[in-house]
């Protein structure tokens, strides 16, 4: 019979690590949208890309989006090079 491989302690941890992140960026991103939803616009100010208009939460979420992203794929990158490998 055939052995399965098996992860290392250092790649579990790594898989692990890149789960709880995802995790933190779906909530992060459905939290950012739930309290910036109620921000607005002070009345009489026509600043482009203020928080209060939709451009400005719309490039708010966009940045954070790629930071996040950038770092989950950076997570994501270890756990696929700490994977279990088929001899």
């Amino acid at each position: 019979m055939e052995e399965k491989p098996v992860r290392g302690l250092g790649g579990r941890i790594a898989l692990w690590a890149f789960y709880a992140f995802c995790f933190y960026f779906v909530w992060a991103m459905l939290r950012y949208f739930w309290i910036v939803s109620g921000v607005e616009s002070p009345p009489g100010d026509g600043v482009a890309g203020d928080m209060g208009t939709l451009g400005g939460k719309l490039l708010g979420a966009l940045l954070g989006f790629m930071v996040l992203g950038a770092v989950g794929s950076l997570l994501g990158a270890i756990a696929w090079y700490t994977r279990p490998r088929v001899r």
